[in-house]
């Protein structure tokens, strides 16, 4: 996972990043706008919970959401 100090993130598997760029020029995983940094880089590791798990119906809202 990238954090940028825009707050952008980027989260990649491993097995999704290629060894060598184009021309052997390396590999770009983000591309970062004028002025700002890379703030953070961390590994995560998946767990059996990591699921993507899509509802059924458009209806559910986003945990953490304001149910009233």
């Amino acid at each position: 996972m990238l954090i940028t100090t825009g707050g952008v993130l980027i989260r990649t598997r491993v097995s999704e990043i290629r060894e060598l760029g184009r021309a052997t020029q390396g590999v770009t995983l983000i591309a970062l706008d004028a002025g700002e940094k890379l703030a953070g880089l961390e590994k995560v590791v998946e767990t059996e919970d990591d699921q993507d798990v899509v509802p059924e119906s458009g209806d559910e809202k986003a945990p953490g959401m304001d149910q009233s």
